[in-house]
C-alpha cells in the first residue's frame, strides 16, 4: 500500500543511555587494535566492564569525487584514534520531530557497545539502522546500545548517507557508473557498515557469524531491501524488522513510471528535477559541476521543490529487481526474522492533507490506481466528517499488513518468523496515541520522557522484550525458560504476539487479507508493465552497441 513517510519518534529517547562516563575512560581508557589502525574508547554506566567506541569511520569521507559513489576503504591510520564521541550525522533537512545536531558531508561512523571485550566467549552482534524516512536521523538517536549490551550482545549503530546525498540518481551517474546504476548510496553504506562488523566484530568481542540487523521504520525497510540484494550473501544471520518492510509495495525504478504506491516518476527523472533545480543541465560537464555544489545549496534547492522524493530505488544492481517479485519467488536471503507493527502508528504522523472525500478518494487512486474501488469498500467514507477516521485506520493496517506479508514471505520460502503487534498504550497525555510509532524503542533502550507515568506494566514489558530481541540475536528464536511462549508465524493460523499490557498471541486483522488481495493484483499488473519496459531497455542498449 503506501510508501509512508516512516518517521521516527525516537527524538525523546535521545542518548539518555549512550552517555559516557568520562571519568572513568581516563581511569583506564579501552583500547582494541581494528584493521585499519588502533582506537581509544570510553566506559559506560556505574562500573568498569560496560566499554563504547563512538565515531569509528568505517568508510572514506565521501566528499568531492566520492560524492554520490559507492563507499571507499577508509585509510589505515598511525597511532591512537580518540573514539570517544559520535561522528557527524549526514546532511539532512531539519525535522520537527528530531532534535537538530548539525551534520557534515563527512559523516560514515558508526558506534559500538560491549559490556565483554576482553573476557568470555564471542557474543552475538545486533548492527542497527536508524528511522526518519531515509531523509532524517543519525546513529546517537536510540540509545539502544547501553541497554541491549548488558543483555550479552555487541551492539552497533551507524550513519549512512541520506536524501539527496544517499538516493540521488541520475543518468550522467548511470553512465559513470560500470554497473550502470546510480543511486542507493545510502544502502551501499550500509553493506559497508556490515563488511567493517564482519571483518573487525571479533576484535570487540563479538561473533562474526551471529549477526543481526535491526532496524526500525526507514531502517527496517532498509533491512528488507538488503535481503533483497544479492550483495548482502553472508553479511548477516537474522533481521529484526520494526514498523516498516519493502516486498509488501512497490518501489521506485531507476527509469520506469509505476502507477502505484504513491510512486509519482522514476529515480533518475528525479535526480534530473533536483539537477535543474540546482541550474544544472544535462552534459559532460553535468557531474563536476554537481559534485562542486555546496551540500547547504542542495538541501536548501530541495527544501523549495518537496514533490522531489529520494529514496531506494530498483536500481538493477544493489537491488536488480522489484523486492516484491524476489520475495515471491523466494530468492531473498534466507534468514529468520521477526518483524512487527505497532497496532497505533499512524496517530504521530500529524498528516491533516486529507480532510474531504474527494480528497481521500485521490489518495487512494494514487494508492492502488484501478483497484481504488476495492480500497474504497474495504475503507468506506460517506461524509467528510467521516474521513479522519478512515485514513487513519487504513495508514495503521498497512504497517501491519506489510509485517504479516514479509511474516508470510519468509514462511513460505521456509524460514522461521515471529510476527509481533504492540499495543501498549501508555497512560498520561499521550494516551490518546494509543501504540504509536516508535513507541517500542522506549522499552527496548530502557529509555523514557521524564514525564513518561511508569507502572509494573512497563517494567515487564521492557524486560520482556529486551530479553526476547537479544534471544533472538543469540539463536535465532526469541523464545528462552521462563518467556510466555511465542511460536513462529503459521500461515494457516494466521497469528501474531500481542505486546501490551496482555501477552499472548491473537488472530491478525481480517483486514490486512483484503489489502492483501488488491497488491496481489497491482503486483501482476506492473509485472506485465516491468517485462515491457525490460524489453525496450534490451532493445536501446543494442542499438547503443550497433
Amino acid at each position: 500500500m503506501r510508501r509512508h513517510f516512516y518517521v521516527s519518534l525516537a527524538c525523546f529517547l535521545i542518548c539518555l543511555s549512550a552517555r559516557v562516563d568520562l571519568a572513568a575512560a581516563v581511569v583506564a581508557a579501552p583500547m582494541v587494535m581494528l584493521k585499519v589502525g588502533i582506537v581509544e574508547g570510553v566506559h559506560f554506566g556505574s562500573g568498569q566492564t560496560g566499554v563504547a567506541f563512538l565515531g569509528v569511520p568505517y568508510a572514506a569521507p565521501p566528499v568531492g569525487d566520492l560524492r554520490w559513489k559507492p563507499p571507499q576503504s577508509v585509510r589505515p591510520w598511525t597511532g591512537m584514534r580518540r573514539a570517544m564521541k559520535f561522528g557527524a550525522a549526514c546532511p539532512q533537512l531539519p525535522a520537527g520531530w528530531l532534535p537538530y545536531i548539525g551534520w557534515n558531508e563527512d559523516c560514515l561512523y558508526l558506534n559500538v557497545w560491549t559490556t565483554h571485550l576482553y573476557v568470555g566467549p564471542r557474543l552475538p552482534v545486533i548492527v542497527y539502522f536508524h528511522g526518519g524516512s531515509n531523509t532524517t536521523g543519525y546513529s546517537q538517536l536510540d540509545p539502544l546500545g547501553p541497554a541491549l549490551s548488558r543483555l550479552g550482545v555487541v551492539v552497533v549503530s551507524a550513519n549512512y548517507r541520506l536524501g539527496p546525498m544517499g538516493f540521488f540518481a541520475h543518468p550522467a551517474l548511470t553512465a559513470e557508473s560500470p554497473h550502470h546504476s546510480s543511486g542507493n548510496y545510502g544502502l551501499l553504506d550500509q553493506l559497508e557498515v556490515l563488511k567493517w562488523v564482519r571483518e573487525n566484530i571479533s576484535r570487540l568481542g563479538g561473533d562474526p557469524n551471529r549477526i543481526t540487523v535491526m532496524g526500525q521504520s526507514a531502517g527496517s525497510v532498509d533491512i528488507c531491501l538488503l535481503m533483497a540484494s544479492p550483495m548482502s550473501a553472508g553479511l548477516f544471520q537474522r533481521a529484526i524488522m520494526e514498523s516498516g518492510d519493502c516486498q509488501s509495495v512497490l518501489d521506485e525504478d531507476i527509469r520506469t513510471p509505476l502507477p502505484y504506491n504513491f510512486i509519482a516518476g522514476t529515480g533518475e527523472g528525479a535526480g534530473e528535477r533536483l539537477a535543474g533545480d540546482l541550474g544544472v543541465a544535462n552534459g559532460p560537464e553535468a557531474l563536476r559541476k554537481l559534485r562542486s555544489i555546496p551540500v547547504t545549496e542542495i538541501l536548501k534547492s530541495w527544501s523549495q521543490d518537496r514533490q522531489v522524493h529520494f529514496d531506494a530505488i530498483v536500481d538493477g544492481w544493489v537491488l536488480p529487481e522489484q523486492p516484491a517479485k524476489i520475495y515471491a519467488e523466494g530468492k531473498e536471503l534466507q534468514i529468520p526474522v521477526l518483524v512487527g507493527s505497532n497496532a497505533d502508528e499512524a496517530t504521530v504522523f500529524g498528516h491533516n492533507d486529507v480532510k474531504t472525500v474527494d480528497q481521500y478518494k485521490q489518495y487512494l487512486l494514487n494508492d492502488t490506481g484501478k483497484y481504488t474501488d476495492q480500497e474504497f469498500q474495504a475503507y468506506p467514507v460517506a461524509t467528510d466528517a467521516d474521513v479522519p477516521e478512515q485514513y487513519l485506520r487504513i495508514q495503521n493496517d498497512t504497517f501491519a499488513y506489510g509485517a504479516r506479508s514479509m511474516a508470510r514471505a519468509m514462511t513460505s520460502a521456509g524460514r522461521k518468523a515471529y510476527l509481533y503487534c504492540v499495543t501498549f498504550s501508555e497512560t498520561g497525555k499521550r494516551t490518546h496515541l494509543g501504540a504509536y510509532h516508535g513507541e517500542e524503542l522506549r522499552f527496548l533502550s530502557d529509555s523514557f520522557p521524564s514525564d513518561w507515568e511508569h507502572s509494573d506494566d512497563d517494567k515487564m514489558l521492557g524486560n520482556l522484550m529486551r530479553t526476547y530481541w537479544t534471544q533472538f540475536a543469540r539463536t535465532g528464536d526469541p523464545n528462552a525458560p521462563g518467556l510466555p511462549a511465542w511460536t513462529r508465524y503459521d500461515a494457516h493460523s494466521d497469528q501474531c504476539l500481542e505486546l501490551g499490557r496482555m501477552i499472548g498471541v491473537r488472530p491478525v486483522a481480517p483486514q490486512l487479507k483484503i489489502i492483501e488481495n488488491i497488491m496481489k493484483q497491482v503486483f501482476a499488473t506492473t509485472a506485465t508493465m516491468s517485462l515491457s519496459s525490460e524489453a525496450k531497455t534490451s532493445d536501446r542498449e543494442a542499438l547503443a552497441e550497433n
